[in-house]
């Protein structure tokens, strides 16, 4: 019975992600479409507020250890979000999507340097990945600046999926996503502050993209994977989520025409290529949980 409800959970946790990854897939094309009227800091700010209204009833039962958690995660988060739709600004949709496939990299080798241990197979495929990330940069002379603050992103996504898998368990899924959601949203507030009277018009042009990015983007992306985390673990995450870059390019293509030219192409295959690298490993070496550490499912309100 035991073996029958794990597999359930880690199912539960495997379509978890791979629906993440479907709705990031998109993201990258819904942040381009408000870019053209929007700065990224309103953009991120309108989008979090609506995200933080959804979650307003969740904000309850609070204690310092959830508060103080919840605040680190929201930083991170505040930081992936913030920089990816900067980069966003100077680079194709398709393009961010295959970047933001690298976090697979990082996240194993976070985890390789945590336990003081290296791999070659490790080191090859970073250096295929970013080679391929600088590549696809080059492509129809997008400024390498876009390509660097995305990679900014994927670092801090790295660490905000290895941080979530050590918090995820101890607090309840609806109330720690309240959380972050409350930092991100004040933290875009203060950076859209200044120039946000200048930006109704845009707002008011761009409120279905605005409330898709809020409302699946931003509120049901981070509740799925922080439930996900419940069930499976960090590096599982990242494997799955090498998954966008995929969707990435059918909405990028779908909803803006973007199409790949010879050098997107080869970069693209030199990511993949490193991502299926790390995709041999992870989940031959994954640590199983031992009974005593298997998440409760009274953690999910």
């Amino acid at each position: 019975m035991d073996l029958i409800k794990e597999t359930s959970d880690r199912t539960k946790g495997i379509l978890a992600v791979i629906a993440v990854a479907m709705i990031l897939g998109s993201t990258s094309s819904a942040i381009k479409e408000a870019l053209v009227n929007l700065n990224p800091e309103t953009q991120l700010a309108v989008r979090f507020t609506i995200a933080a209204i959804i979650f307003l009833p969740f904000i309850g039962k609070l204690n310092l250890c959830l508060v103080r958690e919840g605040a680190i995660l929201g930083l991170l988060l505040f930081g992936v979000f913030a920089f990816s739709t900067i980069g966003l600004e100077t680079i194709s949709a398709h393009q961010a999507s295959f970047i933001f496939g690298f976090n697979v990299v990082f996240v194993t080798l976070f985890e390789l340097v945590f336990r003081q241990s290296f791999k070659i197979d490790v080191l090859l495929a970073a250096i295929l990945a970013f080679t391929g990330i600088v590549m696809m940069s080059w492509e129809g002379g997008d400024p390498l600046s876009g390509s660097l603050w995305l990679f900014g992103s994927v670092i801090a996504d790295s660490a905000y999926i290895l941080l979530r898998e050590k918090i995820a368990a101890r607090h309840p899924s609806l109330t720690l996503t309240a959380v972050q959601i409350w930092v991100i949203a004040a933290l875009s507030l203060l950076w859209a502050a200044p120039g946000l009277l200048g930006q109704i018009e845009a707002i008011e042009m761009n409120l279905g993209w605005l409330s898709y990015l809020g409302i699946v983007g931003s509120a049901l992306m981070t509740l799925l994977m922080t439930t996900a985390q419940l069930w499976i673990s960090a590096q599982e995450v990242a494997v799955l989520l090498s998954l966008e870059p995929v969707f990435g390019a059918i909405f990028a293509f779908w909803l803006l025409g973007e199409t790949f030219g010879i050098f997107s192409f080869a970069g693209a295959a030199m990511v993949l290529v490193g991502i299926i690298l790390m995709i041999l490993k992870p989940f031959s070496e994954q640590p199983e949980f031992s009974k005593s550490e298997q998440p409760e499912l009274s953690k999910l309100d």
